[in-house]
């Protein structure tokens, strides 16, 4: 089961792996663009919404990790089977968030129709597909595999079997947050479907326990992300509106550089709603549905429809305020 053989917070990381490590996350933050929503503050956010839901995750806190009775390693192995693996698996749980933390690296501001209109290298290069979402993975890899990380990279997996493992848990973790192509979104539904349908018919009989498990910690662990990166819309109204502003304020200023044909002051109140009604509500439900948030996964739902609520009643009047102070700024 992969379990737990020390506690976590017993481990040290060494002051050459903790220097790495600095290094690492001081260049990536560097490489991320000085965009109003998509930089490197974002991503800061969204590495701590996320270890935040994993914090939120039903945990074996209580296990003495060095003299557990047969009572309590029975109770572990129950724990694992609960949250699917993701409890007891340090590898998972690392790649997620390392994942919330370069999943935005060198995002030029405009979305991926953007790139593949305007035919830009990066959109060629990965054939018209996730392709902000597949730039940022290779940037980070590929930095990750420089000599001067070597130290790091043994403290995160110590076989190819675990790089392998590794590096597809980042790749899957970061395409989860395109959340405009249509043909992953549908893919995803699907797959939700069949690892959390009542339905008994829409497991196979050929599925193995393990397959089944694996199944729904990989399609949790991708909602898990998706949820961080919008998690301003599960917080606090003044956290949702900060960062709502600054979405807006990116997409105003690639419409006023010609680089979007879609002004958003014009449709900003409607479409929030829409997002409310039609991705986040329903993603809400769906981290509440799969079980391993316990109670505190009500929490997201209930501030994600009380921002729905207030927007509705003070949407018109922040989206003017919004346009207010970008003709000041203009002005000035």
């Amino acid at each position: 089961y992969g379990k737990y053989m020390r506690d976590p917070a017993s481990i040290s990381l060494g002051p050459l792996v903790e220097s790495q490590l600095r290094d690492y996350v001081s260049t990536i933050s560097s490489m991320y663009q000085s965009n109003p929503f998509h930089n490197f503050e974002h991503a800061s956010h969204v590495t701590q919404s996320l270890t935040k839901f994993l914090s939120r995750v039903v945990t074996a806190d209580t296990i003495d990790f060095q003299d557990m009775t047969y009572k309590e390693k029975a109770a572990e192995e129950h724990l694992h089977e609960y949250t699917y693996g993701i409890t007891s698996d340090p590898l998972t749980q690392f790649a997620v968030t390392f994942s919330a933390l370069i999943h935005d690296v060198d995002h030029s501001g405009v979305p991926n129709a953007q790139l593949v209109k305007e035919n830009t290298d990066i959109a060629q290069q990965y054939r018209n597909q996730s392709v902000a979402e597949q730039n940022s993975v290779d940037l980070a890899w590929n930095l990750l595999m420089l000599p001067e990380f070597e130290d790091l990279r043994k403290c995160i997996y110590s076989n190819q079997a675990e790089l392998e493992r590794f590096r597809q848990l980042i790749v899957n973790a970061v395409m989860a947050t395109d959340i405009c192509d249509k043909e992953l979104g549908a893919l995803r539904k699907r797959r939700w479907a069949k690892a959390f349908s009542p339905d008994p018919d829409s497991e196979q009989p050929e599925d193995t326990a393990l397959e089944v498990r694996n199944r729904k910690a990989t399609i949790v662990i991708e909602h898990l992300i998706q949820a961080s990166d919008v998690a301003h819309t599960m917080q606090h109204w003044h956290v949702y509106t900060k960062w709502n502003e600054r979405l807006f304020h990116e997409l105003y200023q690639a419409y006023q550089a010609g680089r979007s044909d879609i002004d958003p002051s014009e449709g900003w109140y409607k479409g929030e709603m829409g997002f409310f009604d039609f991705y986040i509500i329903p993603l809400a439900k769906k981290l509440k549905e799969c079980g391993v948030f316990g109670v505190s996964s009500e929490e997201y739902l209930n501030y994600a429809m009380a921002n729905r609520v207030e927007w509705e009643v003070k949407g018109n009047e922040m989206v003017e305020m919004y346009m207010s102070l970008y003709k000041k700024a203009d002005e000035a």
